[in-house]
C-alpha cells in the first residue's frame, strides 16, 4: 500500500563544456545558487496556507519539513488533494453516506518527501512516498521547475533512479517469494475469496525448499526467465512484487507493468509503523534514512557521503 519511488535530482547546464552527459552543474554552484537553498526557500514560502493548481484543480502544501542545513537534508509532508468533483463519502461498515464532498471540498493525503543534496555533486536523490498507485512526482517536479527555472534560468532534472545505479547489494540478493496482488487468473476462485470480506486477492508463489526463485536482478533481464514469467503475469495483476532477502534483511520491491526497467519502486516493510492508515513521521523518515544511506554508498562509493 506504501511505497517509495526514487529519483536522481540534476540540473543540466547547456552551457557547460563536452558532452550531454558531461553538462549538469554541481548543485550547489548552478551560477551563483545553490539548490538546497533554493529548496528550503520554496518550501517555506508554501507551508502555511494550501496552494491552489487550478489547471490540475490540485491543492497542496508542506507541513513538519525538517530542514537539515549541515547534512543537506530536507524532509517532511507534502500534503496534496484534488477538487472539482462532488462525491459521497460512505462508511464502509454501514453501507450508509457519512457526508457529502462538495465540489469545492479537498481530501488531503499526507506523502512524505525526503531530498538529500550532498555537497559538490552534480547529483542528489529524492524519495517520494506513494499512497496505492498515487504518486506526487509529476505535481512536485512541475511546481519546483518553474521556481527553479524563474531563477537560475536553468532546467532542474528529477528522472527515476535505476537498478543499475544503486542498489547493488540488492541486485544479487535471492527472491524468496513472488506476490500477485488482485491476482484474476482465476476469476471463480478469485471471487469466492472476495466474498470472505477480503479488500484484494493476493496469492503467493514460493520456490522449493532450499531453493529460490532467482536474483532481484534477473527480473529487470527481459532475456531472464523471471522476466519473462513477469511479462506474462502482469496482464492478470494489478501488482506484482518480489520479496528478496540479503545478509538476514528483507526488502520487497514492485516489479511488473506498473514498475518498469528504468524504475526502482520500493514498498514498505510490512513492520512500518502506521497510524490511522499513514505511516508515523518518525518511522516513515528512518525508513527514507536507510534507503537513501544505501542509495549513498552506490552512488558516491568511498567517500562517506550520509
Amino acid at each position: 500500500m506504501h511505497s517509495l519511488s526514487p529519483y536522481l535530482i540534476r540540473c543540466f547546464n547547456p552551457q557547460l563544456s563536452g558532452k550531454n552527459e558531461d553538462k549538469y552543474s554541481v548543485l550547489d554552484k548552478v551560477g551563483q545558487y545553490d539548490t538546497f537553498s533554493l529548496l528550503k526557500n520554496y518550501i517555506e514560502s508554501k507551508s502555511e496556507d494550501f496552494s491552489i493548481v487550478e489547471e490540475t484543480k490540485q491543492v497542496f502544501r508542506f507541513h513538519q519539513m525538517l530542514i537539515d542545513s549541515d547534512k543537506r537534508i530536507v524532509c517532511g509532508w507534502f500534503q496534496t488533494g484534488h477538487y472539482g468533483i462532488k462525491t459521497d463519502i460512505i462508511n464502509i461498515s454501514t453501507g450508509k453516506v457519512d457526508f457529502e464532498k462538495a465540489q469545492n471540498n479537498a481530501e488531503i493525503i499526507n506523502h512524505f518527501i525526503y531530498f538529500f543534496l550532498p555537497q559538490s555533486f552534480n547529483e542528489g536523490i529524492a524519495l517520494l512516498h506513494g499512497l496505492r498507485g498515487n504518486k506526487i512526482k509529476t505535481l512536485f517536479h512541475r511546481l519546483f521547475k518553474e521556481y527553479f527555472k524563474d531563477i537560475t534560468k536553468l532546467n532542474f532534472q528529477m528522472n527515476p533512479l535505476s537498478y543499475d545505479k544503486a542498489f547493488k547489494e540488492w541486485q544479487d540478493s535471492n527472491a524468496k517469494e513472488i506476490r500477485l496482488i488482485r491476482f484474476e487468473g482465476f476469476s471463480d476462485i478469485a471471487d469466492q475469496i472476495k466474498m470472505l470480506g477480503h479488500e484484494e486477492v493476493e496469492v503467493k508463489l514460493k520456490p522449493p525448499k532450499k531453493s529460490t526463485l532467482g536474483k532481484l536482478k534477473d527480473y529487470f533481464d527481459k532475456d531472464s526467465d523471471q522476466a519473462k514469467a513477469i511479462e506474462v503475469l502482469s496482464p492478470i495483476c494489478a501488482q506484482i512484487k518480489t520479496v528478496v532477502e540479503l545478509n538476514g534483511k528483507k526488502r520487497t520491491f514492485i516489479v511488473g507493468h506498473s514498475a518498469t526497467n528504468s524504475i526502482c519502486e520500493i514498498e514498505a516493510p510490512e513492520d512500518l509503523e502506521l497510524s490511522h492508515g499513514n505511516p508515523e513521521y518518525n518511522a516513515i523518515k528512518k525508513w527514507c534514512e536507510e534507503i537513501s544511506e544505501e542509495f549513498s554508498e552506490t552512488m558516491y562509493p568511498g567517500l562517506k557521503v550520509s
